[in-house]
């Protein structure tokens, strides 16, 4: 099995860190310039107390000027009779003066307030409320301002460091669901995802109607390599079926395993009973010739059949083909031999590699 080390399986945390201060350096040159560009904008706008006054002055000094200087200019015949309709108009216009006044002076600045909550909890951490440079006595509102753009600021900091982690964190479950499920040696899936996947497919396979092939390997004389050659020579051989199984079988439709020791397994999907035999001869064929010790594979075959096979379907189409291989071991080995039920015509017999292949 392949021994794979703490310092690969798992990301070295200097690197960690550093990612996370590169992000916060790139994060505060972000609120660096949301708060320049905030103050070019809002140098441009008059704050709450200057707003005040222009109001108070429009309300307190503009109307008694405006009136005297229309007295005093004669233009005006009964200074009475016109303080009469200034006042009665401004009683008219008091309530929608005030609500102008006060969308003015502050609504306009909650509004925005609001707005940029608003933002933040939609998501938008990116946004910043415009602001002037800050000075030394500033209104409550325009404090509040800036006390929401840092929290934003910090909000879409740890939304970043939180999301790397996260993307991190699956990452390394992906490697370790890989490393449970794969073997090491061969780069097949091992025992454990053959158990639990097999079930399902033949579950599946049977009510779909869709044919299912299980081929079982083994690979002949496997102790007499280990004991000529060494078990160096025996891991190359088992290499060699690996690369052989994932060279000969298709991607996505059909799953190769090694099983343990020189036993392996496929699972072939969707293919009529001549081309699961072709790909199994295939397999003999190209693993004889993968290697220089000569070893050759037996290989048994066999179809699952819901009307035929007992559930589970697994353990029946299992005990098919594993009499298939114990057939093919016994007449010699270097052969495949499906079973008699699935074989076509003139197939159920063990099938030899011409001489040279």
């Amino acid at each position: 099995m392949q021994t794979v080390s703490v310092a690969d399986s798992v990301p070295n945390a200097r690197d960690a860190r550093e990612a996370g201060g590169a992000c916060d350096a790139r994060q505060a040159a972000e609120a660096r310039r949301a708060r320049a560009g905030g103050r070019a904008r809002g140098g441009r706008s008059p704050g709450v107390t200057a707003r005040m006054r222009l109001v108070l002055f429009l309300v307190v000094a503009l109307p008694p000027g405006a009136a005297l200087y229309l007295v005093e200019n004669g233009l005006v015949a009964s200074p009475g009779r016109m303080l009469g309709l200034w006042l009665a108009l401004a009683l008219a216009l008091v309530l929608p003066l005030s609500r102008l006044a006060a969308r003015f002076v502050v609504l306009g600045d909650i509004a925005a307030v609001n707005a940029f909550c608003a933002g933040l909890r939609r998501g938008e951490y990116h946004r910043r409320l415009p602001l002037p440079p800050q000075g030394d006595d500033e209104h409550e509102i325009l404090r509040l301002k800036r006390d929401l753009n840092w929290l934003a600021h910090g909000v879409e900091t740890r939304e970043t460091w939180l999301t790397a982690l996260l993307d991190e964190t699956r990452r390394r479950e992906r490697h370790f669901a890989d490393l449970s499920r794969t073997d090491g040696l061969t780069g097949l899936f091992n025992r454990r995802h053959f158990d639990a996947s097999l079930p399902d497919l033949a579950e599946e396979a049977a009510g779909s109607g869709h044919p299912l092939w299980l081929a079982l390997l083994d690979c002949d004389a496997f102790k007499g390599v280990n004991d000529r050659f060494g078990h160096p020579a025996g891991d190359a051989v088992l290499a060699a079926m690996g690369r052989t199984l994932l060279d000969s079988t298709r991607e996505g439709l059909d799953m190769p395993f090694r099983l343990g020791g020189d036993e392996f397994a496929v699972i072939l999907t969707r293919l009529p009973a001549e081309a699961a035999l072709a790909v199994a001869e295939r397999i003999r064929r190209r693993f004889a010739a993968s290697q220089e010790y000569g070893a050759t594979a037996s290989i048994g075959l066999a179809r699952l059949d819901p009307g035929r096979d007992a559930k589970p379907y697994a353990e029946a189409l299992t005990a098919r083909c594993d009499a298939a291989l114990y057939r093919a071991k016994a007449a010699g080995g270097d052969a495949v031999v499906a079973d008699p039920s699935d074989a076509p015509p003139r197939a159920g017999a063990p099938r030899h590699a011409p001489q040279g292949a």
